[in-house]
């Protein structure tokens, strides 16, 4: 679920707004027409921010003597500011504040967008606005407001709209970025590892922070997809916060964020997320100067989903075999079981996997829930255990190696640069028939004991026979 956005940094570029000092005490004498309308032009090519505009003051004219025209100020806490004429101070003033009082009118607001870059605040009355970005998005650390005062006299005129203000050179951002790595890589390897069925596989999402304690976040949420293949342990989830040298600060309580998961189902995606709470990102912990990354851990099993061969990146293989008699006809019902040393498989203990051949002679390799086994790559020992009807069982330890090796890029969505074909590694057994050696059984023992028999007697009725004819003669 790896993705890394470049950081651009654009440089604060000071908008010079107009100076409450501009505003002479001068007479109603001078051509100021109090009925015409100001406008404020805004322009913004970074799309997610929304600007609001807020009137914090009146322009006031008397027209008797003494003649006087003056701002007066809607928002207490900027009254001194604004009859002193420092605009400065009085944008320091209501950047201040949390929230505006009522007195400050809005005047309507602004979200910029890439077919939105442009608007127009226009029929407003004399006075002094306030243009405050309410909402960025969430790689944003600064943004300098602006206060304009409207209309303002300028040499020997007044004048009742202003160029576009370039909001965008007003907001310092640093786009998030975000690292899934695999912490427990049997292959040394951040990316990519080898697993077994049942195995659990941990990740860790690690995000820059965002916001800062003058402008901090309303929500920080990290998003992960994971494949069918894994299974979420919800128990696993952890949250920390890093420095920039990897370092953790501190862990965040359990209460400090939520684990949302989305979306799950058997054979389908798990989706979830994990969001620090709106609380939380009110404090000033998560916005101090060594605080750099987020990290989130967790960890997940390999299920009966996971894609035999190069697909994904906790990467696993299948056995497989064929039996068949001498002649190579498929010999289906022979029992054999799979062990991770020549000792279990001698001694016919701890099997992790066991197959019986099919009609076909394939023997499909099954755990002890009766699910196809998924192996991660390296050396397996496979043992016959029971002959069909009518064969000589192959009673010697098969050895199965399933050799997978890696590159260093992500090419066509895979590490693995070589690996056996389809995923699966093969091998075949082959029985002979069971011959009974004739050593003679009973009926022929008899056979030739009679046979002996009568020779004998023939042998003694000779005899006698030729005494008799002597004795006649």
């Amino acid at each position: 679920m790896k993705k890394v956005f470049a950081r651009s940094i654009m440089a604060i570029v000071m908008i010079v707004t107009l100076l409450f000092a501009s505003i002479p005490n001068i007479s109603a004498a001078t051509a100021l027409d109090t009925s015409k309308k100001v406008s404020i032009s805004l322009n913004c090519s970074k799309s997610g921010y929304t600007f609001e505009v807020f009137k914090v003051g009146t322009l006031t004219v008397t027209t008797s003597s003494p003649y006087e025209t003056k701002y007066t100020s809607l928002v207490p806490a900027i009254d001194a500011s604004v009859l002193s004429g420092s605009t400065a101070n009085a944008l320091k003033a209501l950047d201040a504040l949390e929230t505006l009082p009522s007195t400050a009118v809005s005047q309507g607001t602004w979200t910029t967008s890439s077919t939105s870059t442009t608007k127009t605040f226009s029929n407003l009355a004399q006075g002094i606005y306030y243009i405050k970005a309410t909402n960025y998005p969430a790689g944003v650390t600064s943004v300098t407001n602006s206060l304009v005062a409207l209309p303002y006299y300028n040499n020997s005129s007044w004048v009742y709209s202003i160029p576009a203000i370039n909001l965008a050179a007003k907001v310092v951002d640093d786009t998030p970025t975000t690292h899934k790595t695999i912490t427990n890589s049997t292959k040394n390897n951040e990316n990519y590892t080898d697993v077994s069925l049942g195995d659990t596989v941990n990740f860790e999402i690690k995000s820059t922070v965002a916001g800062s304690s003058s402008m901090k976040l309303g929500s920080y949420t990290v998003y992960d997809d994971m494949s069918k293949g894994l299974s979420l342990n919800k128990g696993s989830f952890n949250v920390a916060l890093l420095k920039a040298d990897g370092t953790k600060i501190t862990d965040l309580d359990k209460s400090e964020y939520t684990v949302n998961v989305t979306s799950e189902a058997d054979g389908s995606n798990t989706v979830f997320n994990v969001a620090l709470t709106n609380a939380y990102l009110q404090t000033e912990e998560f916005y101090t100067a060594d605080v750099k990354y987020t990290s989130v851990t967790y960890s997940a099993v390999l299920n009966k989903h996971a894609v035999v061969g190069t697909a994904g990146n906790p990467n696993t293989y299948g056995i497989t075999s064929n039996k068949t008699d001498m002649s190579g006809k498929p010999l289906a019902n022979a029992e054999f079981s799979i062990y991770k040393t020549t000792v279990d498989a001698n001694a016919n203990t701890n099997a992790i996997a066991s197959g019986v051949s099919d009609s076909t002679g394939k023997v499909t390799y099954l755990n002890s829930d009766g699910e196809e086994m998924k192996f991660q790559s390296g050396t397996y020992y496979v043992k016959e255990t029971k002959a069909p009807t009518g064969y000589n069982i192959y009673d010697k330890v098969i050895t199965v190696k399933i050799e997978a090796t890696y590159g260093t890029a992500l090419t066509n969505g895979t590490y693995v640069t070589n690996c056996p074909e389809n995923g699966y590694a093969t091998f075949s057994v082959k029985n002979s028939k069971i011959v009974t050696p004739k050593t003679g059984g009973m009926g022929n023992i008899i056979f030739y004991g009679l046979g002996a028999t009568s020779f004998v007697i023939g042998v003694v009725l000779f005899v006698v026979s030729r005494k008799r004819n002597k004795k006649n003669k």
